[in-house]
């Protein structure tokens, strides 16, 4: 059955410290092979019947065994956002804008800290890597080109 909207998945911005951030986790995909190596912010999609926030919680703990503190939402700016899709009983909660994502996709985007900053990271099959990077050399990196405005909103929010 063929969603009336593209289907949202949930990603995060992991930062050392929500209050005081100096470094993000970035996680280099490690497929398809057109993708391989470039970094994305870690996340995944969102089940039916499943909250956006619970997705987000389960696909970070599923893809690295990351459990987290979530922080606000991120909000992509009125210019790029993907408005929220009508009621659907399958994803009854996905109603907030998002940010365009590959693949036709819908995303929204956390800010988040580790729960427990001392716990070693166990990438999955869908990361080859993943590292902490200070913020001011993030956007050196080969990034999703679907990641490039979620980049510029952090740091823009990050400035503030």
């Amino acid at each position: 059955m063929a969603l009336p909207y593209p289907r949202l998945v949930v990603s995060a911005a992991i930062l050392d410290s929500l209050e005081h951030p100096t470094a993000m986790l970035c996680a280099a995909r490690s497929y398809p092979a057109e993708h391989a190596g470039q970094y994305e912010l870690p996340g995944g999609k969102v089940d039916p019947g499943e909250t956006p926030e619970g997705a987000l919680v389960r696909e970070l703990d599923e893809e690295l065994s990351l459990a987290i503190r979530p922080g606000a939402e991120l909000r992509p700016p009125e210019h790029l956002a993907i408005g929220a899709p009508e009621p659907d009983p399958t994803f009854p909660r996905d109603t907030a804008p998002a940010w365009p994502a590959m693949h036709g996709y819908r995303m929204r985007v956390w800010l988040a800290e580790p729960a427990d900053p001392h716990r070693a990271l166990r990438p999955g099959s869908a990361h080859e890597s993943v590292r902490w990077v200070p913020l001011d050399e993030v956007e050196v990196l080969d990034w999703l080109p679907a990641d490039l405005p979620i980049l510029t909103g952090l740091r823009a929010l990050l400035s503030r």
